[in-house]
This record gives C-alpha cells, sequence and structure tokens, in this order.
C-alpha cells in the first residue's frame, strides 16, 4: 500500500489492525523487548498495509518532503566506503539534501534494522551498499515504489538502481598486469563466492588467463572464509604458499583480503617483490608507501557516490529511473602513469 497522506496513521491503528497492543508494536518496530517472529511479523504487515512510518525527523511532518536520503554501508572501516560517503554527501549538499549514515558491519540483520531506523525517520530515499546476504526484507519492510540505490554490489530484491564497477574488466586488466610482468603461476584470493563483486572479479581473472593461454590451478584459489576480513584471507594465503609448488602472483579481490594476504606472506618469511607479486582493488593509503608500492586497481569511489546521489534525487523528484550505472576502474602503480580500462 502506497504512504497516504490524508491520514496520520498511529501507533494505536497498526495495534488495533494487528490484533496486538500497542506497547506490542512499539517492541515489535523498535526491535525492543521479547516478541515472537510470528508477531512481529504480524505487526510489521499491518504497518505496512496503513502505511505507518514513525516520525523521529523533527519539521518532517506528513506530507512534506524531509530533503533526508539515507546511506547505509557495509563496512566503514574500508576507505572505499568513506570515499563513497563523501561523494554522497558533496552531491547531495549541491542539491539540497542532507545524509544520514548507518553501517552495517556486514551484517544483514544490522543493515535491516539500520534501513528500518533510516525509513521512520523520514528519509526520502535509500542509497544501500548492501551486507552479505538475503535482502528479501526490501520487499517486505518497505512500498515496492520506495527509491533505492545499490552501490558496489547489486540488490537482488526490490525495484532499485545500482552504480556499479565494471568488475569483469577490471580483474581482467589486474590480471593482465601481472602477466605482463611476466607471471605464469598466478592465483587469485577473494572474499567470498557468494557477493557479487567476488564472483565477478574471479570472472574476469579467469577470462584473462584463458586468453593468455595459462592454467588456472585450483589449489592457487581462495576465499576470505565467506567473509571481506583480512582473517579469512590470511588463512587462505596460508594454505596456497606453503606448499612447494606455489603461485608466483596472486591477484585480491579488495584491500581487506589483500591485508590478510600481506601478513600471510610476512608470517611465511616471503618478501612481496621478490617472491611474490600482489595486485589489489581498492587504492586503499597504506598501498603507495609499501616497499614496493602495491598496484591496484582503483575505483571511482567519489564518482559512485556522486552517481547513485544523482540517481536516488532524480527517482525521488520524478526526474529520473532506477537503472544500472556501471563505472570503469584504473591500474595505478603509484609512480606510473594511471590506465583507464577500455571497455
Amino acid at each position: 500500500m502506497a504512504i497516504g497522506k490524508e491520514k496520520n496513521v498511529t501507533i494505536k491503528d497498526v495495534a488495533e489492525k494487528a490484533g496486538v497492543s500497542y506497547q506490542t508494536v512499539s517492541r515489535a518496530i523498535n526491535g525492543q523487548g521479547e516478541i515472537s517472529v510470528e508477531t512481529r511479523k504480524r505487526v510489521m504487515a499491518a504497518a505496512k498495509e496503513l502505511g505507518y512510518r514513525q516520525n523521529r525527523l523533527a519539521g518532517a511532518l506528513r506530507g512534506q518532503n524531509s530533503k533526508v536520503i539515507g546511506l547505509v554501508v557495509s563496512d566503514l572501516a574500508n576507505s572505499f566506503h568513506s570515499e563513497v560517503a563523501a561523494g554522497v554527501e558533496a552531491e547531495a549538499d549541491s542539491k539540497g539534501y542532507s545524509v544520514i549514515l548507518a553501517n552495517s558491519n556486514e551484517d544483514p540483520l544490522r543493515e535491516r534494522q539500520a534501513v528500518a531506523n533510516l525509513y521512520e525517520r523520514r528519509v526520502e530515499g535509500l542509497i544501500i551498499a548492501p551486507a552479505q546476504g538475503d535482502h528479501e526484507y526490501i520487499n517486505s519492510d518497505l512500498p515496492s515504489d520506495f527509491p533505492i540505490v545499490a552501490v558496489n554490489r547489486r540488490l537482488e530484491a526490490g525495484r532499485s538502481g545500482a552504480v556499479l564497477l565494471r568488475n569483469v574488466e577490471a580483474a581482467k586488466v589486474a590480471a593482465n598486469h601481472l602477466i605482463a610482468l611476466g607471471h605464469t603461476k598466478i592465483g587469485a584470493i577473494i572474499a567470498s563466492q557468494e557477493l557479487m563483486t567476488s564472483s565477478e572479479r574471479l570472472i574476469g581473472f579467469r577470462e584473462a588467463m584463458e586468453e593468455a593461454g595459462l592454467r588456472v590451478n585450483s589449489d592457487w584459489l581462495g576465499t576470505g572464509s565467506g567473509t571481506i576480513h583480512p582473517d579469512g584471507a590470511r588463512a587462505s594465503a596460508m594454505r596456497i604458499f606453503s606448499g612447494t609448488d606455489r603461485p608466483t602472483a596472486v591477484m585480491t579481490s579488495s584491500s581487506r583480503i589483500a591485508e590478510g594476504v600481506l601478513i600471510a606472506l610476512r608470517e611465511l618469511g616471503l618478501k612481496r617483490g621478490r617472491d611474490a607479486d600482489v595486485i589489489s582493488f581498492d587504492n586503499a593509503p597504506w598501498s603507495a608507501l609499501l616497499d614496493p608500492p602495491l598496484p591496484v586497481i582503483e575505483q571511482p569511489t567519489r564518482h559512485i557516490g556522486q552517481a547513485a546521489t544523482r540517481m536516488l534525487v532524480g527517482m525521488i523528484e520524478g526526474t529520473g529511473i532506477a537503472e544500472e550505472l556501471r563505472l570503469p576502474g584504473k591500474l595505478l602503480t603509484h609512480g606510473e602513469q594511471k590506465i583507464s580500462i577500455s571497455v
């Protein structure tokens, strides 16, 4: 049901519709206290049907535009997300909008709660960097026409737009850089096969190897144990580089995964640049400080944030539509000229 402007739906209306007390509705909506899953679903269904939204944003009365958008990132410790956030804030400000930021820390439950909280605060639309996991809640918790734009990873739910990297092409550039250095024994470590970014980058890696006539050794492929954090990548790198038959280079799917690989190489007594070369995604601030500097595929993070905001505002104001936009990355070797991906 679309959000109505003619009636101010109250928490008591929801309670009556769901057949529960208004205290139960409050607990269900705010995620507080003990309440059964069945009851919470009944309350949320009633709230959605009636078009109920908690109004926590001062001055955002029903029927008025709040001029506020919400931004939910999946890992604020990752420089990718902080740079995207800077782009979102700059573009939003130029269009007269404010931004409320939330961090899910790669937890889909925290993401769902953050989305619910932002929606209750009457944001007019959302930009979401999805956490790993199911996002079907988008369909059940939000109106079907609520403006949403995903960044970094596609949202497989709702009618959302997306601003993403050309992952396959970018990964081919990364692998070809290692091949151009003379490597023929190359591995790859990604965060998770379940993550869109990781799976697409692995596809690009495989394509580059195949086009160069090089074999992809499955023993030299690893994951971050289903997470984007360094510990899982370290474990995979320890396995891959511990044997006598090991790769001489490896592509990693993110700067956080690269951290784990670099830790493993150090613990194994292997020197990057002598025993193994590494290339990564994301231009982390520390990558240029290493000796030798770490080559990376630099994502246009600020442009991603700006493009996502322009798309979202267009959806909010009725001047644009939800679509999927893919942006190119750049090979950056720190000291050499940036080479744009030609696609």
